[in-house]
């Protein structure tokens, strides 16, 4: 899996990352180009959406290295999509990823859809087209919350009615499930509610507590369930890929692939295959 290049500061809106992220935006821009390259004479339309876009760069925490964030990354695989959605909350951040890809990607096709991506979920799904009998329709959706309240299942599934969508969802479950297991857990508390679409993960909690199972992979595992209700392929949690902090090793988040088709899942094993090896190198 190839390195990400080093950026020279172009003086526009770049936040700061974890080096860990490094290794996120590695597996999204190889699921991206598996993805891009397998699908690009079977499917007429093959559309990106990005619910939480940011400004397509990142700083490395305690470094001077920047380098390209899930957009640029995406924009500029070998066989490109037909259509860019990118959807980013704040102002700052969606102007400077516009002005970037105006500079970098000039012939994309983007459709750029700012506020909330849960309030604004209707445009976005405007954005992509209907299949009709003479022409297929494919999305790949990458979900990249920083929180579990950021992204509300209903979100997700109405992005999947009425189309074929693969997804990539990071579940924050080690930086924010863990670390406010109790709020979660209090009888009041709506916001994993919404971040799985249900309330019965309550009764099986219960059940996962007693078996010793860590909160933050309940939750990563429960999202995987949400999914397979509504029709996606899920055989456990054994499939995502557990992202890590570099120097101490703790678990910080799960990224996970749905798809309805096998397919989806031989690309994403070949992408955390892939990963691995880049770990054993450096």
């Amino acid at each position: 899996m190839q390195r990400l290049p080093t950026l020279t500061d172009d003086g526009l809106v770049t936040p700061t990352v974890g080096d860990w992220a490094e290794e996120k935006y590695r597996l999204i821009r190889c699921y991206a180009e598996i993805f891009s390259t397998a699908m690009k004479n079977t499917w007429d339309s093959r559309i990106y959406v990005d619910l939480f876009s940011g400004s397509g760069r990142a700083r490395i925490r305690g470094t001077k290295r920047i380098i390209p964030a899930a957009p640029l990354l995406v924009t500029g695989v070998r066989f490109p999509f037909t259509r860019y959605v990118l959807c980013e909350l704040d102002p700052n951040k969606i102007e400077a990823l516009r002005q970037r890809l105006d500079r970098d990607s000039p012939t994309a096709e983007v459709r750029y859809v700012a506020g909330d991506s849960n309030e604004t979920v209707g445009e976005i799904t405007s954005f992509i087209p209907s299949p009709t009998r003479g022409k297929k329709v494919l999305a790949f959706c990458l979900a990249d919350p920083y929180r579990l309240a950021d992204l509300k299942f209903q979100t997700i599934a109405r992005i999947a009615t009425d189309h074929f969508v693969d997804f990539l969802v990071l579940i924050p479950s080690g930086m924010d499930a863990s670390r406010n297991r109790e709020v979660y857990l209090r009888g009041e508390s709506s916001g994993l509610d919404a971040f799985l679409g249900r309330r019965d993960w309550r009764d099986a909690w219960a059940a996962a507590e007693r078996a010793g199972q860590r909160f933050a992979d309940f939750v990563a595992d429960q999202f995987g369930v949400s999914m397979r209700r509504l029709g996606y392929k899920y055989d456990g949690s054994e499939s995502a890929h557990l992202m890590v902090t570099t120097a101490r090793r703790l678990p910080i988040y799960h990224l996970m692939m749905f798809s309805r088709h096998d397919l989806g899942g031989d690309f994403w094993e070949k992408c955390k295959a892939a990963s691995k090896e880049q770990r054993r190198l450096f």
